[in-house]
């Protein structure tokens, strides 16, 4: 009997293997596409969490003058204009926890911040457990040329004069640019204003200063456009400023990104720029 009913039993596989074998795909490819689709619906649920909250709780550090300070109206600065820039047009309001640089990534995992803002820089070891926005400024090195004469990249310094602030970032720059490039000629000043001066006076072809003053003397924001003055930059060591999200929070980076291109294509961004970044 027991024989008969194996034999019965392996008949019975034999004429439905097709079956369930399409059966088991048919299985497996749901559980894969449903699978898919989790981290989807999470991220969507935690930012309608956050529209339905009406603010979104934004991480920063308070001593980043002039990205991120406190001030008369409490959180001041270049990034807290763009921050409550873009919360407006999401309709959101802006809380502000401050946790420093180095708290940005503890308060989004402990889930105290949904997001972190003030001169940050992208850490490429940190990209499995969060992700970024697209860069909104590029505070690293410039180096300022005058319009008439451009010097568009790090070869063209060959045979010519480049003034820095003795002592600064921009110095050490120079210096390694000196062993490099041939027939270079490193200048050094008290101060960036004053390389800057020497430069538009024609006493040297270029200047290396840093963002802050590069954007101060009108450089853009990200990318060597052409300015509106009597100097032309490039940047010669690129320090994009992002903000970070948890990498659960896709759909929450990716409405922030919309909204930053927006008012990157209005001009918003830039009028920011110039309130913060103006020579006085």
């Amino acid at each position: 009997m027991n024989r008969w009913r194996i034999d019965a039993l392996r008949s019975l596989l034999r004429r439905h293997a097709p079956l369930l074998l399409v059966s088991s795909l048919v299985m497996s490819i749901a559980f894969v596409f449903f699978s898919s689709l989790r981290p989807a619906v999470l991220s969507e649920q935690r930012w309608q969490a956050v529209r339905a909250r009406g603010a979104w709780r934004v991480g920063i550090d308070p001593g980043v003058y002039p990205f991120s300070f406190y001030g008369p109206q409490g959180w001041e600065g270049f990034d807290a204009d763009l921050m409550h820039a873009l919360s407006q047009r999401l309709g959101l309001q802006v809380q502000t926890v401050p946790v420093g640089y180095d708290g940005f990534y503890d308060a989004i995992i402990a889930g105290h911040a949904d997001l972190a803002m003030s001169a940050l820089v992208a850490d490429p070891a940190r990209t499995a457990d969060f992700r970024y926005s697209r860069p909104y400024v590029d505070a690293g090195l410039r180096m300022v040329s005058l319009a008439a004469r451009p010097l568009r990249e790090v070869g063209d310094l060959r045979g010519r004069c480049v003034v820095v602030a003795l002592g600064s970032e921009a110095d050490r720059a120079a210096r390694r640019l000196e062993r490099r490039i041939p027939r270079l000629e490193r200048r050094t000043t008290s101060d960036e204003a004053r390389a800057i001066a020497q430069v538009r006076a024609g006493e040297c072809d270029a200047a290396i200063v840093s963002g802050r003053r590069a954007l101060s003397e009108g450089c853009p924001l990200l990318h060597e456009h052409k300015l509106n003055s009597d100097l032309s930059c490039f940047i010669l060591q690129s320090q994009e400023h992002v903000v970070a999200f948890s990498r659960q929070d896709a759909r929450m980076a990716e409405v922030f990104d919309v909204v930053l291109a927006e008012a990157i294509a209005d001009g918003t961004l830039e009028r920011i720029r110039q309130q913060w970044f103006t020579r006085r």
